[in-house]
């Protein structure tokens, strides 16, 4: 199984990414599944309210859902990976000696990580996310400041105004 996650903020179009690319995936022939946002099913207060709790029940939430889905189809996507939980652990919390090694270890088991920049017009009012547009870029800067601390590689869109259809068709080619 070949697993690719989206990565970035809240807000920036990883949900819609990643399920356009496991249609796009779909229709070529190829036996792709989706692993939705983890957050979204956490049962402790999110966002600027998160405790440790919260976050570490996420990271280790996504960690084991992504093995759940180990070798029920040949690619995963995943709209966010182990890192974006950990952003926002660090963002609050700081560095920890403890998540971060696991979290490091565990990025090591994604084939391709896609990272969106935040893009106008995408942080939408949805009962879930924060539309603090500060915090947003907080967490930018601290996914920035970890994927260059744990030399994770990544195909970065820094074009801010890239189509959604332009970030799929490169994304496809990169893994095809």
């Amino acid at each position: 199984m070949r697993k690719i996650a989206f990565i970035g903020t809240h807000g920036v179009g990883k949900t819609t990414l990643a399920h356009e690319l496991v249609s796009k995936l779909k229709k070529k022939g190829v036996d792709a599944d989706f692993l939705g946002e983890i957050a979204r099913k956490c049962p402790f207060p999110i966002n600027e309210q998160a405790s440790k709790k919260t976050q570490i029940w996420i990271i280790l939430s996504q960690i084991i859902g992504e093995i759940e889905e180990e070798g029920k189809s040949d690619f995963l996507v995943c709209d966010r990976s182990v890192l974006d939980g950990y952003c926002y652990y660090a963002d609050k919390f700081g560095i920890s000696g403890v998540i971060e090694p696991i979290v490091a270890e565990h990025m090591k088991t994604y084939d391709c990580l896609i990272k969106l920049p935040i893009r106008q017009g995408f942080l939408k009012k949805d009962k879930i996310r924060s539309l603090d547009s500060e915090f947003q870029k907080r967490i930018e800067v601290m996914m920035n400041k970890l994927l260059k601390r744990l030399e994770i590689k990544y195909i970065n869109f820094k074009d801010y105004s890239i189509s959604d259809d332009k970030i799929i068709s490169e994304v496809i080619k990169r893994i095809d």
